[in-house]
């Protein structure tokens, strides 16, 4: 899977650029709500988080534990396309 990086260069808060783009690619990535069966990018049955003593990690196919559950906000993708083009 591509990944890019960007520069969210504003105060940390729960409420940051950064914690919005975080959270929410967390959220459109994760697999925790998707059936197995119907995953856009499943794990390989070899990954090794499918190890991990963490079910979050295991059924979101993502080395993270936060926001795996959540839904995402369509509108982040915007606010992550105008940080990426700074």
């Amino acid at each position: 899977m591509p990944f890019l990086c960007v520069e969210a260069d504003d105060t940390p808060s729960a409420e940051s650029v950064r914690a919005k783009i975080e959270r929410n690619a967390i959220a459109l990535l994760s697999n925790v709500k998707t059936a197995a069966s119907n995953a856009i990018d499943p794990c390989s049955p070899t990954w090794l988080g499918l190890s991990c003593p963490s079910e979050n990690v295991r059924a979101s196919g993502l080395w993270n534990s936060r926001c795996v559950a959540e839904t995402y906000d369509p509108e982040f993708l915007n606010l992550l396309q105008a940080t990426a083009r700074k």
